[in-house]
């Protein structure tokens, strides 16, 4: 008898964070061991090795933290912040990218502030950075920050070939086209946007795709 269990969203993330925590205190043990040798080591290609394999425990401990995080419930700690300064930081972002796409900025912007988790949407803005440099499809991209009524819109424009099929992005877990991905950061994009009180909607526009994120300006 071939049985499909039922698994709640809640019930599957409490079993991701439990398990990539067990994971990384092995990961953290292996790297104490690999100290201790560097420490024991007579010869400096050993203590090369162990060095190596020290940053790359470090680095896959990094991707588990990175991905466990993915499964918290967005809780934002919301504070006013000038929207030229979350701008900044979208700048910032794009600087701490390896390789990152070619950008044209844009600007457009008082003395606005926003109600958000500068945190929660600078790692939102960082992930329109990551997947325009994965499919990345001829000249520079284009981003903008600008008023519009009541609102502060930060918008992505990235030439594309051909129109891009972009319905229910952020909407499914687990589905995604970019290799060594998971389907999860569009899905978080999603949840922190809408835990921030804002809005995010894409479109394809004469040869380009559209991201445009409003938020709601505050006194």
């Amino acid at each position: 008898m071939e049985l499909e269990p039922e698994i709640t969203w809640p019930r599957l993330s409490a079993f991701m964070r439990q398990h990539t925590h067990d994971v990384r205190n092995g990961l953290n043990s292996l790297d104490l061991e690999a100290a201790l040798l560097l420490e024991i080591a007579l010869d400096d290609e050993t203590r090369e090795s162990a060095g190596r394999v020290r940053a790359q425990l470090r680095n896959v401990a990094e991707q588990l933290r990175a991905m466990s995080a993915l499964f918290h419930e967005p809780q934002p700690y919301a504070a006013p912040l000038a929207a030229r300064e979350l701008g900044l930081i979208w700048r910032e972002q794009l600087a701490a990218l390896p390789e990152p796409p070619d950008i044209e900025w844009s600007e457009e912007i008082g003395e606005e502030k926003v109600n958000v988790d500068a945190t929660m949407m600078a790692a939102v803005l960082r992930e329109l950075l990551v997947n325009a440099r994965a499919f990345r499809d001829g000249g520079p991209a284009t981003a903008s920050v600008r008023r519009e009524g009541d609102d502060v819109i930060f918008e992505l424009r990235e030439p594309k070939s051909k129109p891009v099929e972009c319905e229910g992005w952020g909407c499914r877990v687990f589905e995604t086209t970019k290799r060594g991905g998971y389907g999860l950061g569009l899905w978080n994009v999603q949840r922190s946007i809408e835990a921030n009180g804002a809005t995010i909607a894409r479109r394809n526009d004469e040869g380009a795709l559209v991201t445009r994120i409003a938020l709601p300006t505050c006194v």
